[in-house]
């Protein structure tokens, strides 16, 4: 009996003299991570859920910000054009972030000190200066570039 074992043990020598292992053994040092293996490390289901989450909140989240100048401010200030609906929203968003009155193509200047307001303009793809207004909305966000702001 003791013959049989040696010459099996012999067997698997000389099949693989360097991995003197059987196939059973192979297995658990396979399972034990002793061997080299090409798999990525695993990820947390609850991680990779974060980053899908992350990456759809970034895709939704358009933005495209602008430059805006003030005539007199020698800063200008970045203004995220996606984020709002419309003109109006845009120029109440400016109205506020400047502290001032701003006139625009649909601007009503009735009970307006004429003094107070400043103009709206907007630098387009060819450089040209342009009111704010003489387009529709979605014209006017494939072709601005900066906004002006400066007194009448």
């Amino acid at each position: 009996m003791a013959r049989a074992k040696s010459s099996s043990s012999s067997s698997r020598e000389s099949i693989n003299p360097h991995f003197p292992h059987s196939s059973s053994d192979l297995s658990t040092d396979l399972q034990l991570g002793l061997s080299i293996s090409a798999s990525r490390p695993q990820v947390q289901p609850e991680r990779l859920q974060q980053v899908v989450a992350e990456e759809e909140n970034e895709c939704n989240s358009a933005t495209f910000f602008v430059k805006v100048y003030m005539e007199g401010i020698p800063i200008g200030r970045k203004l995220n054009i996606l984020a709002h609906d419309g003109y109006h929203d845009m120029i109440r968003t400016l109205d506020h972030m400047f502290n001032t009155n701003i006139l625009w193509a649909e601007a009503e200047v009735e009970g307006l000190q004429y003094e107070s307001c400043h103009v709206l303009t907007y630098e387009d793809r060819e450089g040209d200066w342009m009111m704010v207004g003489d387009v529709p909305w979605e014209m006017f966000l494939s072709t601005v570039r900066r906004l002006k702001i400066t007194k009448c």
